[in-house]
């Protein structure tokens, strides 16, 4: 059985084929001017496919962050200065005092730096902020090891991870994940090796700050 279709123009938004999600809602880089209207019609597919399927990388570099468009999060970009900066790739920190809590320099210090300052109307996401926080947002943390695991790329030589993220340390990183049967570790993972192995919390290692996600 056949059907005639009776128009030959159908509009689809943006949105119907790209999804609404936060990494489209975050995209600075990504938003093409398709129409002043953001509607496309079948004659533009093609434009739109060239557009978002080719020229739309996955990292986009904020400055002083940088976005991934395929998980949403954004990450810290990292810094060499040698005089104790808190974006320092030298620097390391504690994931606990020994307590196994998360109340090492890690949080009390490296994390409070970061959300530092006043934030004040919260809006959905919770990232509003006035006079204070990294890249002006106060959500930052210690990414989860599964997280962390997202950008880990040795395509690109060593260290295994993007340039656009900055220098980055052949070593361990801190996650804020546990070990679900050594309360005394949390897991790092290793941008020299591809590696993903058990750490003391007491133990200083390099850390990467995150906000976003689902």
């Amino acid at each position: 059985m056949r059907y005639r279709i009776r128009s030959a123009l159908i509009t689809i938004t943006a949105a119907m084929l790209l999804g609404n999600g936060p990494a489209l809602a975050a995209s600075t880089a990504c938003k093409a001017d398709l129409t002043a209207d953001g509607v496309v019609n079948f004659a533009d597919l093609a434009v739109l496919k060239s557009v978002f399927f080719k020229s739309c990388p996955r990292f986009e570099d904020r400055g002083l962050t940088v976005f991934d468009h395929e998980t949403g999060l954004e990450w810290e970009k990292k810094t060499r200065t040698n005089n104790g900066d808190i974006h320092d790739i030298d620097n390391r920190y504690t994931w606990s005092t020994g307590t196994n809590n998360p109340d090492g320099t890690a949080f009390t210090v490296f994390l409070a730096a970061l959300n530092g300052g006043e934030c004040i109307g919260a809006s959905a996401d919770a990232t509003s902020v006035s006079n204070g926080g990294y890249a002006s947002h106060c959500d930052w943390r210690l990414p989860t090891v599964s997280e962390l695991r997202t950008i880990q790329d040795c395509s690109h030589g060593y260290p295994c991870v993007d340039p656009i993220f900055g220098p980055t340390q052949l070593n361990n990183y801190s996650s804020s994940s546990n070990h679900a049967n050594l309360p005394g570790y949390a897991w790092n993972v290793n941008f020299g090796f591809l590696s993903v192995t058990p750490g003391y919390k007491t133990y200083g290692n390099f850390v990467r700050a995150v906000r976003g996600g689902p």
